[in-house]
């Protein structure tokens, strides 16, 4: 029995380079529902609406992101 290293690393690559991306999309809706929450708080109005554009952008692609897994976890739907 011997090893295939080449599709072990080419697994771990994509599984931490998969990880990764989910997490930078997760912390960017999390840090723009945070300055929005801020702006509010300090009465600003400017930049408002395209933050939270963009927050809401982000947390659809985590949606997005957790229904494919879902998708791709249960036999059901293929």
């Amino acid at each position: 029995m011997s090893v295939d290293w080449a599709s072990l690393g080419l697994v771990t690559g994509v599984t931490v380079l998969g990880t990764s991306f989910i997490l930078v999309i997760c912390a960017s809706a999390v840090r723009l529902l945070g300055q929005i929450h801020l702006k509010r708080r300090a009465g600003e109005v400017q930049g408002l609406h395209a933050a939270e554009v963009a927050a809401g952008f982000f947390i659809l692609c985590v949606a997005a992101i957790a229904l494919f897994g879902l998708w791709l976890l249960i036999p059901y739907f293929h």
